[in-house]
């Protein structure tokens, strides 16, 4: 699996080394899953999209249970967190989330039942709705453009 996303980003950063260490996930493949070591940390991967009715884009992070069905992630099972790749209109920027990040927000489950798919809102994104601008405030720490 090509990486693009992901390999821009590396770029980007400054560690384009890292490019070598990513690997494709089972699951989620239509977002470009995999897992990155980054900085001596291993990392998954995932590339949102952008989707015609709803503003930010959208992502799907969840693993097969023992019964074969989809789960959320537990919260100790995402090592170092999520790095998420977004592209609109010519921008393109990346939230890093930490694995305290995703249980803070509810997508790892723990205290709280977690989700299999969640929507990133970047900077870029403006007029949202209230709930929206609520998940991009708890969002923008993890989110840099690019």
């Amino acid at each position: 699996m090509e990486f693009r996303a992901f390999s821009e980003y590396a770029v980007a950063v400054g560690r384009p080394e890292a490019v070598d260490t990513a690997r494709p996930e089972a699951q989620n493949s239509d977002y470009e899953s995999g897992v990155a070591e980054v900085d001596g940390e291993t990392w998954h991967l995932r590339t949102a999209r952008t989707t015609p009715t709803k503003p930010g884009a959208f992502l799907a992070f969840w693993r097969r249970d023992e019964t074969g069905g989809t789960a959320p992630f537990a919260a100790d099972a995402v090592s170092a967190g999520l790095i998420v790749f977004v592209e609109q209109a010519g921008r393109r920027g990346a939230f890093r989330f930490t694995a305290e990040h995703l249980a803070a927000l509810g997508i790892t489950a723990g205290p709280r039942a977690g989700k299999r798919g969640f929507r990133v809102y970047p900077s870029w994104c403006d007029g949202l709705n209230a709930s929206a601008t609520a998940t991009q405030r708890a969002q923008a720490s993890a989110f840099r453009e690019y």
